[in-house]
């Protein structure tokens, strides 16, 4: 028995097929699971109903004036050649050419769908259900060994969310997915213990996320009682159940993170809310304090012990007052007494004679010393007289050095009874002088 290497194998397997198909071929299908790598070469599957070819379109045949760029879930015809991948083994069309066939069945059938549920009104606004203001428990409809049951449950922990959750796993592709799904939303759907239904699933090609573009998962979800949240495939992947969701997230991730805002705003909520009950606390402590200080204040003022208080203190001023008045009359009695006693003995008879007798002495010496005093007095006055004479003596006023000026022996006070050319007398301490006048000056009177 001869023994092929898998090279071999693949060697002719490859010569087979390229020998069969030794020319281009052209092949009808669906894309579907469609990726573009860095170098810009494209990469799909090419599927009908029962089977499926891989395609690579590399960047060089690509020209976008003369060829269509393929898009998940349009039906084309790829014009090209028919070779094997020998390090994968698999076989595979090498493009030339891609051509747009219309819209795919896929994307036919998309399309019928979301227009029959949007004439129904499954998609009106105004029937969707607003997200609840507080959760504490919600119904996740999704796969349990997918990452997006783990990437969902990551953001809520990291965030600290401490809600309940019942995982309901379903499948969320394939032919048996549809029966899961639509049985879970029917159940979950109408369990008033929810407070919110999140249908979810992680990225996928439009084949694989087909499920949920299905008419009766779309019905299913627009019937549900509590408010619903979808997040199914990636940002771009936009499915008939996103449609119909009150809510649609774009990735789970993105429905945690949808949670989480809404416990941020509950705590943020509820921390405004208990600022403003402790400032109104605050308030009505600071107030009813203060009425209770009023309170006990006139609760002193007017109880029995403050008000024997005030009649103790009462009593007692009034006793100091009624001290004080009496003290204050026996000292006016006894002043008035005094001044009684007083005048009394002024007015003795006794007192009386001994003054007067103390008069008629008084007056006795005094008569004795009135000749003497008399004639003191006399003497002094005349000493008095005799010092004014000497004093106003003109012999003794010119021997302190003036002098007297007369004419014709009539002494001359003023300037103005002397004429010029008249001949006056001055006479000083030891002679007399003969002057003629030959000049005269009169001073102002300068006295007021």
């Amino acid at each position: 028995m001869t023994a092929y290497t898998v090279k071999e194998i693949t060697k002719r397997i490859k010569d087979l097929i390229e020998k069969n198909f030794n020319t281009q071929i052209t092949v009808v299908g669906e894309v579907s699971n469609l990726s573009e790598s860095p170098s810009k070469h494209i990469y799909f599957n090419l599927k009908d109903d029962s089977a499926q070819i891989k395609v690579v379109f590399f960047k060089m045949y690509r020209n976008p004036r003369e060829n269509y760029e393929p898009k998940n879930g349009d039906k084309v015809y790829v014009t090209g050649d028919i070779t094997v991948y020998e390090k994968e083994g698999n076989y595979q069309i090498i493009a030339k050419k891609i051509e747009y066939d219309a819209i795919g069945d896929f994307y036919k059938k998309f399309i019928n769908t979301k227009t029959l549920l949007e004439k129904e009104g499954l998609f009106d606004h105004k029937k969707k259900k607003d997200l609840p203001n507080f959760i504490k428990k919600i119904a996740v409809l999704t796969s349990p060994q997918g990452a997006a049951i783990t990437d969902f449950l990551k953001i809520l922990h990291a965030n600290k969310i401490n809600i309940e959750i019942d995982l309901w796993g379903v499948r969320v592709q394939g032919n048996e997915a549809l029966y899961e799904i639509v049985n879970a939303l029917n159940q979950a759907g109408k369990n008033s213990e929810y407070d919110l239904l999140i249908l979810m699933r992680g990225g996928g090609s439009l084949d694989e996320l087909s499920v949920f573009n299905e008419e009766s998962i779309a019905r299913a979800l627009f019937n549900c009682d509590i408010p619903t949240i979808t997040a199914i495939g990636h940002e771009r992947d936009t499915t008939i159940a996103d449609l119909v969701a009150d809510v649609r997230a774009s990735t789970p991730t993105d429905a945690a993170n949808k949670i989480v805002e809404i416990f941020k705003r509950i705590i943020e909520t509820l921390e405004k809310k208990s600022e403003k009950l402790t400032n109104i606390i605050n308030n009505s402590l600071f107030k009813n304090s203060q009425y209770l200080d009023n309170l006990y204040t006139i609760i002193l003022k007017n109880s029995p012990q403050m008000k024997l208080n005030r009649l103790k203190d009462l009593i007692s001023q009034s006793h100091k007052n009624i001290q004080y008045l009496i003290k204050a009359k026996i000292y006016s009695f006894s002043t008035k007494i005094e001044q009684l006693e007083t005048l009394l003995l002024k007015n003795n008879p006794s007192i009386k004679i001994q003054q007067l007798k103390k008069e008629i002495i008084f007056l006795e010496n005094k008569l004795h010393r009135l000749p003497t005093n008399r004639i003191e007095k006399l003497h002094l006055k005349i000493n008095s007289l005799e010092s004014i004479l000497r004093n106003l003596d003109p012999d003794n006023i010119i021997k302190k050095g003036y002098c007297i000026i007369t004419k014709d022996k009539k002494v001359i006070v003023d300037v103005r009874d002397v004429a010029l050319e008249d001949t006056l007398e001055i006479k000083m301490k030891n002679g007399y002088i003969q002057s003629f006048v030959t000049g005269k000056k009169i001073l102002e009177d300068k006295r007021g």
